[in-house]
C-alpha cells in the first residue's frame, strides 16, 4: 500500500508537528505500508526528506505553492491551486491521509483525517477570532470528504460525537507515544550551567496559550510558603517565540516578579530530555488536551506528572499520574509541595511513571493507525 500524506506541516516541534514525523517513521520501520507520498511546499522537499533519509520507499514531492504567494487579495485562487497540485502529487497513491484538519482536501483518493480536538469550539479555552469561527466549518468539510476519522483520544471521539451527532463515520481512537530519545539521562553540567538548575524544580513544559492554564500554576507557586521557595523554583519551558513570552511577562507581571518563578526558552530536546529527568515534577495542570503527549515524555524520562483530571488526560497518565482540579489553585499548590517535599512520593511515581508509559510506542500507533488503512481500502 502506497499512502500519501500533506507534509508541508510537519516540519517544527508542536505535538501535531511531532506526531506526523513520529507516525511516518512508524509505519515504514514496522513495514505497515510499502511506501510512502510526502507532498510538501516547494521549498521544503530537502528539510522533509532528511528526517526519513534512513527510509526506502519515501517519495517526496516539493509541489504545493503557498496560498499567500500572491497576496491576500488572490488566496482564494491560491488555494485552489494548491488543492490541485496536491491532488496531482497523490493521485497514485492508495490512500490519504491527513495528519490534521487542513484549509485543504484533496480529491479523487480515499481520505482518512486525524482530528486532534475541537478546542477552537469550547468558548472557555480563550480561543477567538477566525480560527473559533471557521474551525466548526473546516471540521464538518473534513467529516464530509474523509472515509474514516482518527483522533488520539477516547475524549476526543466522544466529543466529534457530541458536537457532530449526525456523523455516521467509523471513529478510531489511536494514542500517540513519546520517542526513543526520551529516557532518564543525568543533568550535564553544561545544561545545568547554561539553565541554572542548581535547586530542586517543577517544571512547565508548553507554549503561550490560555488553555495551557499557566496563570493558575503560576499562582500555585507563590502561594507555596517561602521556605519552598526560597530553596526550589518553578522553571516554565516556554515555546511560542520571544515576542509572545514577553507579552506574556507583561500579562502576568503580577506573579512574573516571584524570584522563585523563571522563564527558559530555544530548549533543545536533547537538554530538555536531561531538565525532564532532573525534574521534581512536571506541573501540566492545563484546562485540556486532546492527548498531552508531554505527560508520556516526562514518565518515560523518570519525571512524576502533575496533571488536570479533565478530558484526556487521565486516559493518558493513569495510575502513574497525580491528579488536580485545574481551576482549583489549592489543589495545584498542594500537588507542588508534596513532589517538593516528599522523596517516597517522588520516587514511587519516577518507577510507575516508566512502568505506564512504556506500553505507549510509535510502532503501537502505526500498526493501530495501518489497521484504520486496511478498512477504508482493504
Amino acid at each position: 500500500m502506497n499512502v500519501a500524506f500533506d507534509a508541508s506541516a510537519i516540519l517544527g516541534r508542536s505535538g501535531i508537528e511531532r506526531y506526523s514525523r513520529e507516525l511516518i517513521k512508524g509505519l515504514l520501520r514496522t513495514h505497515s505500508v510499502d511506501s510512502v507520498t510526502l507532498a510538501t511546499d516547494a521549498t521544503d522537499g530537502g528539510a522533509v526528506a532528511s528526517y526519513f533519509s534512513e527510509f526506502s520507499g519515501v517519495g517526496v514531492r516539493p509541489c504545493l505553492t503557498h496560498e499567500r504567494r500572491l497576496g491576500a487579495p488572490m488566496r482564494p485562487i491560491m488555494r485552489a491551486y494548491r488543492r490541485h497540485q496536491l491532488s496531482s502529487a497523490v493521485r497514485d497513491a492508495d490512500l490519504v491521509h491527513l495528519l490534521a484538519p487542513g484549509k485543504i482536501i484533496p480529491q479523487g483518493r480515499p481520505v482518512v483525517t486525524t482530528i486532534h480536538d475541537l478546542f477552537p469550539m469550547y468558548p472557555d479555552m480563550g480561543i477567538e477570532g477566525h480560527l473559533a469561527r471557521r474551525f466548526p466549518g473546516r471540521i464538518r468539510r473534513h467529516l464530509q470528504a474523509s472515509d474514516a476519522i482518527m483522533c488520539p483520544s477516547a475524549y476526543v471521539a466522544s466529543t466529534i460525537q457530541i458536537f457532530f451527532p449526525n456523523c455516521d463515520l467509523p471513529i478510531h481512537v489511536t494514542p500517540l507515544a513519546a520517542g526513543d530519545e526520551f529516557t532518564p539521562t543525568p543533568l550535564s553540567s553544561e545544561v545545568r550551567s547554561r539553565y541554572r538548575l542548581d535547586k530542586p524544580f517543577v517544571l512547565f513544559i508548553g507554549r503561550v496559550d490560555p488553555r495551557k492554564n499557566l496563570h493558575r500554576m503560576m499562582f500555585a507557586w507563590k502561594s507555596l510558603p517561602a521556605s519552598i521557595r526560597r530553596n526550589a523554583e518553578f522553571v516554565l519551558m516556554m515555546a511560542g517565540g520571544a515576542d509572545a513570552i514577553e507579552r506574556f511577562r507583561s500579562d502576568n507581571a503580577s506573579v512574573m516578579d516571584e524570584p522563585s518563578i523563571r522563564i527558559i526558552s530555544d530548549v533543545s530536546t536533547s537538554s530538555m530530555v536531561q531538565i525532564l529527568s532532573a525534574a521534581r515534577a512536571l506541573a501540566f495542570a492545563t484546562l485540556g488536551e486532546g492527548f498531552g503527549l508531554p505527560v508520556l515524555e516526562a514518565m518515560r524520562c523518570g519525571c512524576p506528572v502533575i496533571t488536570s483530571n479533565t478530558t484526556s488526560l487521565p486516559e493518558v497518565g493513569g495510575s502513574a499520574a497525580l491528579y488536580v482540579d485545574p481551576t482549583t489553585v489549592d489543589e495545584i499548590a498542594l500537588m507542588m509541595q508534596r513532589c517538593i517535599e516528599d522523596d517516597e512520593l517522588v520516587a514511587a511515581r519516577r518507577a510507575e511513571g516508566i512502568k505506564h508509559s512504556a506500553a505507549f510506542t510509535w510502532d503501537v500507533t502505526a500498526r493501530a493507525t495501518a489497521a484504520v488503512y486496511n478498512s477504508v481500502v482493504g
